[in-house]
């Protein structure tokens, strides 16, 4: 099973923790947008529909850290066996 290599607080010498940011913000902001965009305007005025994409935009990276981190982890582990 892959694993992240760093402990957290250790440096980042072969770009882990980069690429899980970017998987991070892959997965926590592609629904902060379409909320933000389609769904939020149609259902909710303008200041409740901002206020949950905001409130969206915090939330989420700091819940996909860890799937994120496992899932850059797969691609980090394919990416050194070819």
């Amino acid at each position: 099973m892959a694993k992240c290599r760093i402990a957290d607080g250790e440096e980042d010498p072969h770009g882990e923790m980069t690429g899980a940011i970017t998987i991070n913000m892959i997965l926590s902001m592609m629904p902060v947008g379409l909320w933000c965009f389609f769904v939020g305007p149609a259902l909710l005025s303008y200041w409740p529909s901002l206020i949950i994409g905001v409130a969206m935009a915090v939330a989420l990276p700091i819940a996909m850290l860890r799937v994120s981190r496992v899932i850059w982890a797969y691609l980090s582990e394919w990416a050194e066996q070819t």
